[in-house]
């Protein structure tokens, strides 16, 4: 069964997070580069590790159309499989990150897991949702510690791939994400900073296995 996990390398020692890609690489569905590893590396640092695994390009993108899209193509020349962008700028800015994405998949933020997400994000997550399936989004970011509003989202969106941060150091539980219609849950924390994170990752990709 191949791996529903995705994990966040937010490490800000570029061989630290290359070390890190070589040991879990083929573990997981894939790894998520945030901006702290562009901002010490460049975007190389895309191709280095699309050598280990999937790349995901977690760059909430989030301007003007023609930014976007400036953004996105970086991204794609570099490797990159997927790409998030914010939703809330508009069904023309996020048009313009699907348009410039070529095959890449691009994950729209709809709901957040962080408490402030809570004053103007999470509000609308019902009109970013359907304004991202018009624009063609290939599936939506959802907070991974809130399982009932993973179900509603997956209700929406039927088809749509649906990623899940705030799991792990955030109290979410990858299992139960899976069971409220996750397809892919994103960690961090819990594992670039364990010990062991090969043994970590194991231990996610079995608790995932035993909730399919």
């Amino acid at each position: 069964m191949e791996s529903k996990l995705v994990v966040a390398l937010d490490l800000m020692k570029e061989r630290d997070l290359l070390e890190i890609a070589d040991k879990i690489g083929s573990k997981v569905f894939a790894i998520k580069l945030n901006w702290p590893a562009i901002m010490l590396s460049g975007s190389r640092i895309i191709r280095d590790v699309s050598c280990y695994s999937r790349v995901i390009c977690d760059f909430k993108v989030a301007d003007i159309p023609n930014t976007n899209s400036l953004i996105t193509e970086k991204a794609l020349e570099m490797g990159a499989w997927g790409i998030i962008s914010h939703s809330f700028t508009g069904h023309d800015s996020l048009r313009a990150v699907i348009e410039s994405a070529g095959d890449m998949k691009v994950f729209s933020v709809v709901s957040m897991s962080h408490p402030g997400s809570a004053e103007f994000i999470n509000p609308n997550t019902d009109r970013l949702v359907e304004m991202s399936i018009r624009a063609g989004a290939a599936g939506f970011i959802a907070p991974g510690n809130n399982p009932a509003e993973i179900a509603r989202i997956r209700k929406m969106s039927p088809g749509r791939i649906i990623m899940t941060p705030g799991v792990g150091a955030q109290g979410g539980k990858a299992g139960d994400a899976i069971r409220a219609g996750a397809d892919l849950v994103i960690v961090g924390r819990s594992v670039y900073t364990s010990s062991d994170p090969v043994e970590q990752v194991d231990n996610l990709n079995m608790e995932i296995d035993s909730s399919v």
